[in-house]
């Protein structure tokens, strides 16, 4: 008698099972066939237009240039305008749709039977989160058109467009994930919905207010301490330099900076003492991070 086994996918049929997971294409159905999915994109849109053309509209009347506006500054606004808007989005919009994945079922009692198909639990997971972070991402991308407009002003680069996208995609993704972690360790909506968004304004909000006051208590000895070598002073902006990696509004703005200052996409030219130290941009290990985080909990 012959014993039938069955042979490993490859990474191309592990690609299409992902597809073809029942949990995302029902959860897509129902998403996509209503209207309410269409209706939010559709105002998504006509607010971030309406925020553009206000922007647009202010600079002259608050520009002291006889010539108008520099329309490279303009640029500069409205794109980082597009960028913070899709921030808030990654931040609160994504795991608002996870917090109730899992929860939702509980709630419903639905959880026990899906439990009792042979749905395994890594495919419940990634299906739910397969299904919230492709709203999402149509949100992100469909604002990229937009940003188009900062290209023709002037002020930005398709670098900046490609690292803003990239940080945001992975923010997406670990926040995401965070919300579906929630969402799988409380039994009600509500519980998992407080613990979802008090994290996230703990990591966006609270942790950068941390830095600063610990920054702002220890910057005048630093400042006494004249015998601070190269070495402390490099260890110091190395220090800096990943907290900043930690929050996605702090990587954003500090590899803005980098990339304004001194070209920086990957590592940032700075001299302590006449040494030359090379430090990474924050974009770099902030996305690290939160892929290993967003991997971690999808673990758990």
């Amino acid at each position: 008698m012959t014993e039938l086994t069955q042979s490993p996918l490859t990474k191309k049929q592990r690609l299409k099972n992902l597809g073809r997971n029942p949990v995302t294409v029902k959860e897509l159905r129902s998403r996509m066939r209503g209207r309410k999915a269409f209706v939010v994109l559709t105002v998504y849109l006509l607010v971030m237009s309406l925020f553009i053309l206000l922007i647009y509209a202010a600079f002259p009347a608050g520009s002291s240039d006889p010539f108008g506006p520099n329309a490279r500054d303009v640029g500069k606004v409205i794109f980082a305008a597009i960028v913070g808007v899709q921030g808030f989005l990654v931040v609160f919009v994504g795991p608002a749709y996870t917090a109730s994945a899992i929860s939702g079922e509980k709630e419903r009692q639905t959880y026990d039977l899906l439990r009792t198909t042979l749905l395994t639990a890594k495919r419940f997971v990634s299906g739910k989160l397969l299904s919230s972070l492709a709203y999402v991402f149509l949100l992100i991308l469909a604002a990229i058109p937009l940003q188009s407009i900062a290209f023709l002003l002037g002020g930005v680069s398709f670098v900046e467009l490609f690292v803003s996208q990239i940080v945001l995609l992975v923010a997406a993704v670990a926040f995401a994930m965070w919300g579906l972690f929630c969402s799988a360790s409380f039994r009600s909506t509500m519980a998992a919905s407080v613990a979802t968004f008090g994290g996230a304004l703990f990591v966006t909000l609270i942790t950068p207010m941390l830095a600063g006051l610990l920054l702002a208590i220890i910057s005048p000895f630093l400042a006494l301490s004249a015998t601070l070598s190269w070495v402390g002073e490099a260890a110091l902006a190395y220090t800096l330099t990943l907290l900043a990696a930690t929050n996605l509004p702090a990587a954003l703005i500090t590899s803005e900076f980098f990339f304004l200052d001194g070209g920086a996409v990957f590592l940032y030219e700075e001299s302590f003492s006449g040494r030359v130290v090379y430090l990474p941009s924050p974009w770099l290990p902030f996305a690290l991070l939160y892929s290993l985080l967003a991997f971690f909990l999808y673990l758990l």
